[in-house]
């Protein structure tokens, strides 16, 4: 017993420092996961997987039962690896890795878990032309969240915004645009047409994939002008007037327009400056009518 007694000792010596190092190696890992997932937000998609499940996704979220939204990045193997990034207007980042138990449980790698200090949330890429979020938590709130495969020849991009009733702000909700990257300057500006809009209000999330040309001649000198993000090439210039959308039993016309150059809101349907972007609500039997703002992020 004498001898195994140094044995043994050395033997739980060897385990503790182990273990030490393997609990570095995590810390250390933690402690880079925010730095590596931020860098996402300038990560270009890998051509290799543009047809492929693997790459970058990106889009909107937003609370079901507040106003705080934001902006997400997926890492799924882009570049080996896979983190995540949602960026809060708050200011506030939260960086996720994927959970390992969760791939050991998954047989065909199309649905992910992926798991942070700020919450947690599930991927399903098993249709990577139209990728679901699920069970999104965010400090301890529910979340519903948009998002897009993003394509090596014309990045994702979004916007997202607030919407308030003049005079009540009891009917306010978060309002969200993506530009999947698929319309490549349908104007000839160099913008993105925007490909879907999201809407929460009261707990409810809607989507809307349908987006229409109007007359912007007057202004623009394009009379079947297509809502685009980053119009004229510049971030953050959102054309997208004379729209409708249905959500909360009723439907929305809405306009909103934006020029990050000037910090200024215009309607270039009807060619005149505004003070936000603009809507009106009515209900479905159109007894209700609403009218209200629409502020960009």
């Amino acid at each position: 017993m004498k001898r195994l007694i140094p044995a043994y000792a050395l033997l739980c010596a060897t385990i503790f420092l182990a273990s030490c190092s393997q609990d570095q190696d995590i810390m250390e890992t933690d402690s880079n996961l925010l730095a590596d997932a931020i860098l996402l937000k300038d990560e270009l998609p890998n051509k290799s997987y543009d047809t492929s499940k693997k790459g970058l996704y990106h889009g909107v979220v937003a609370a079901a039962n507040s106003t705080s939204r934001g902006k997400i990045w997926i890492n799924l193997a882009n570049n080996a690896n896979y983190y995540a990034l949602i960026e809060l207007v708050s200011g506030e980042e939260m960086a996720f890795k994927l959970k390992p138990q969760f791939m050991i449980k998954s047989t065909v790698p199309t649905v992910y878990e992926f798991t942070g200090d700020a919450g947690s949330f599930i991927i399903d890429v098993t249709d990577s032309n139209n990728p679901q979020i699920h069970d999104l938590v965010l400090n301890s709130q529910n979340y519903f969240s948009q998002v897009v495969k993003s394509m090596s020849y014309n990045m994702a991009s979004s916007a997202t915004a607030v919407f308030t009733e003049t005079g009540n702000p009891a009917f306010t909700g978060t309002w969200s645009l993506i530009a999947d990257g698929t319309i490549s300057s349908p104007n000839g500006n160099g913008g993105d047409g925007i490909t879907s809009v999201m809407v929460v209000y009261l707990g409810e999330f809607f989507e809307d994939f349908d987006f229409d040309s109007y007359n912007a001649s007057v202004c623009l000198g394009n009379g079947n002008y297509v809502p685009t993000l980053n119009s004229f090439g510049t971030s953050g210039f959102t054309i997208s007037d004379y729209q409708t959308t249905a959500f909360a039993n009723g439907m929305a016309k809405w306009n909103l327009s934006y020029d990050p150059n000037t910090s200024s809101y215009m309607n270039y349907l009807l060619c005149q400056p505004e003070s936000a972007g603009t809507f009106s609500w009515s209900s479905i039997d159109g007894t209700i009518v609403k009218y209200g703002e629409i502020i960009l992020d």
